[in-house]
């Protein structure tokens, strides 16, 4: 039997947050409901390791936002954070490209692939395998690039450890976004599905700094960024806050399903859920979870618009994902079982992943 492995992953941050270029407004925190009781510890499960991740040193946490009986919203955002220009919201690896959508064929929906499309084999670095159809050069709506690791497993959540960076941001040839984050997804298709991460978008924003984001799907429809039923809790960390005094630090994030509700965790804190009355109360399992960089653009190329720290992979100069784990509710762990498996990158002389470790794995690129 496997052994497993303790690995508590920092709960602490260098930063002091900096000041934001939105106003941001407290109001009277609201009626809600109860928070997961404590954090989720990640857990390595393999037999004979004694790989340990080092808990960080602690130092002095970011300040609050706002005070105990206040939670933070947003004031004056750009329109363009909560609704994208038209044909450019949200992606998602298994989405297929939406200017070539095909009729429904083998079973499958004309607006997605199945995981088994995308993620056709292991592979430990590069691969010659076949991808599914990439972007056209030139877009009606708009174009998406991934660098993408997935699993296929029944669970009540998923997590990850991700580095904060300011990936190089041009928006002279079109609107555009790229970002990192967790999907856990679940339901009919795999179409119900929680995400969250950080973003950087001028489009969205104000500035081209790294900014929190959460986002969710009902049936494959994309709803909005930052809202559409989210509920806020942290006083500290929320959707849309500018965290470029964490470019470097390394953040832990995560969903776990928790008395009906998707509750979302960022670096030290549960920060708020989606309730799961949002899927009819039918999104209760997430049975696949991805983890992966995304960019954007409506310009068909992505001229300007780096991934991660702009590197590509697999050099230690790129950046990083890890603890790619699962959670199990009942033990309250995230399980971290390198079961991932890497996607065929869409523009693999652009952006890519390549697998480095134990549930850990390098990705990102320069764009064109």
């Amino acid at each position: 039997m496997a052994a497993v492995f303790a690995v508590l992953l920092a709960t602490s941050t260098a930063a002091v947050l900096a000041q934001e270029t939105i106003s941001v407004e407290c109001v009277k925190r609201t009626p809600a409901a109860a928070a997961p009781p404590r954090p989720l510890v990640p857990l390595r499960s393999i037999a004979g390791s004694k790989e340990r991740i080092k808990e960080k040193d602690a130092d002095k946490p970011a300040k609050l936002v706002c005070a105990d009986d206040e939670v933070p919203t947003l004031g004056n955002v750009r329109p363009e954070s909560t609704a994208p220009p038209p044909g450019l919201m949200k992606g998602n690896p298994l989405l297929r490209p939406q200017s070539t959508v095909q009729p429904q064929s083998e079973g499958l929906s004309a607006k997605y692939f199945r995981f088994e499309d995308v993620y056709q084999k292991k592979r430990s670095s590069r691969s010659a395998a076949k991808p599914p159809p990439a972007p056209p050069a030139a877009c009606s709506g708009a174009c998406y690039y991934y660098a993408s690791s997935g699993a296929r497993r029944s669970a009540d959540g998923a997590g990850m450890a991700i580095t904060v960076h300011r990936p190089g941001y041009t928006n002279n040839a079109g609107a555009g976004h790229t970002l990192v984050e967790l999907s856990v997804q679940g339901g009919p298709s795999d179409g119900h599905i929680a995400e969250v991460g950080w973003i950087v978008s001028t489009d969205m924003h104000h500035d081209a700094d790294p900014h929190i984001f959460v986002f969710h799907w009902i049936n494959w429809n994309g709803t909005c960024y930052n809202g559409c039923g989210w509920q806020q809790v942290s006083n500290k960390y929320y959707p849309g806050q500018n965290i470029s005094s964490l470019i470097g630090k390394e953040v832990y994030i995560g969903y776990v399903f928790y008395n009906g509700n998707w509750w979302a965790w960022f670096d030290d804190q549960w920060i708020g859920y989606f309730p799961g009355s949002l899927w009819q109360n039918s999104f209760t399992k997430s049975t696949l979870m991805q983890w992966f960089g995304e960019v954007a653009t409506t310009n068909g190329a992505p001229k300007n618009i780096q991934m991660g720290d702009g590197l590509l992979p697999p050099p230690p100069t790129a950046a990083r994902i890890t603890t790619l784990c699962d959670v199990d509710a009942k033990s309250w762990i995230c399980a971290i079982r390198d079961q991932q498996v890497l996607a065929p990158p869409t523009a693999p002389a652009f952006y890519d992943i390549a697998r480095v470790g134990f549930g850990s794995a390098r990705y990102g690129g320069p764009g064109q």
